[in-house]
């Protein structure tokens, strides 16, 4: 699991890459991400999904956590052919 540091106010992008195992093609077919302060809710939304070559893509989601002193979980739910991956980022607040 990454971690990832904000200060309180900032806004900005999170990316996470996504890489075949096997070296072999694939497309994310769709990306959204949940900010989230324990089990409560603060965003939601769709991914920037890029693809950065044959066996790679980016995801990126643009936050702005709003809770200083707080450890978020940032969740990615992607789609890849009949699979539904998830992955998660902490987001610390100073």
């Amino acid at each position: 699991m990454d971690r990832v540091n904000f200060q309180l106010g900032e806004r900005k992008y999170v990316c996470i890459k996504i890489t075949s195992s096997c070296r072999e093609p694939f497309e994310v077919a769709s990306a959204k991400y949940v900010l989230r302060n324990g089990s409560q809710e603060e965003t939601r939304g769709d991914c920037e999904i890029r693809q950065s070559g044959d066996a790679e893509v980016m995801l990126s989601a643009i936050i702005q956590p709003m809770i200083k002193g707080t450890v978020y979980t940032l969740e990615y739910t992607y789609t890849i052919g009949q699979e539904i991956l998830i992955y998660d980022v902490k987001v610390n607040v100073t």
